[in-house]
């Protein structure tokens, strides 16, 4: 059986079998069947779930600052991350979905994935302790654990705007500022925007080559405190 399984990829065996099939339980399967969907048990496990990966990057990396191990954390419950991991333990073919959902692939989609995991280790959470659910979480992101490395965050892209929307609620803008030569043989400057203001501007020989390297350089003026006060590059009023 497939939820036998679950429970034996991930180390832990559910005492409340309720809890277990709510956090299995998605919105469009709850509203056709008139059960509890895994919503509220999300909340509490995305929760855990930060603290868990909080601690472990802390101790882990002693030496990194406080911008670096919030970027580290971002690659690690980013939705793609989180998404992979439900895979791995087959969160996917255990999750209760409503037709609608069933039709439209739902058992492959990242967002309903990462929301189930974390429903998933809210319940672990509620039918056991703290100490037990870190134990599950961190055998569960073992491999990525593993081999996270702080050389390996290369989407820069990716790392600002996580990182922007879990510390501040915002998101960071392209837009084209330029383009350089021949079709064949073009260059993109591209600026990246921040509550409206310039923070870097990237070069490259593709749109997205450049916005990832305005991206990185974003990042890198932004500091490891990653303070929005610093000064960001001179004011271009041609904001997206």
């Amino acid at each position: 059986m497939l939820i036998e399984r679950l429970q034996e990829l991930i180390g832990y065996r559910f005492k409340n079998k309720d809890l277990l099939r709510q956090a299995l339980s998605h919105r469009s399967y709850a509203h056709e069947r008139r059960v509890k969907d895994n919503e509220r048990l999300e909340f509490l496990g995305d929760a855990v779930l930060e603290l868990i990966i909080r601690n472990w990057l802390y101790t882990r990396y002693p030496k990194s600052r406080e911008g670096e191990l919030t970027r580290l954390k971002a690659s690690l419950v980013e939705e793609p991350s989180l998404a992979k991991v439900a895979r791995s333990v087959l969160l996917n073919r255990c999750l209760f979905l409503g037709k609608s959902e069933l039709l439209t692939g739902g058992r492959e989609k990242d967002s309903i994935l990462a929301d189930g995991l974390e429903a998933l280790v809210g319940a672990i959470y509620l039918d056991s302790d703290f100490e037990t659910t870190k134990r599950v979480v961190l055998k569960i992101f073992s491999c990525f654990l593993e081999s996270l490395s702080p050389d390996k965050i290369s989407d820069y892209k990716t790392t600002l705007q996580n990182t922007l929307q879990s510390s501040r609620q915002i998101l960071p803008k392209y837009r084209i500022i330029k383009t350089i030569g021949p079709d064949h043989d073009k260059q993109f400057e591209v600026g990246v925007y921040i509550q409206g203001r310039l923070w870097a501007i990237g070069k490259g020989k593709s749109r997205k080559a450049a916005e990832q390297m305005a991206a990185k350089i974003a990042l890198k003026r932004l500091g490891d405190t990653f303070h929005l006060d610093s000064k960001p590059v001179e004011k271009d009023n041609r904001q997206p």
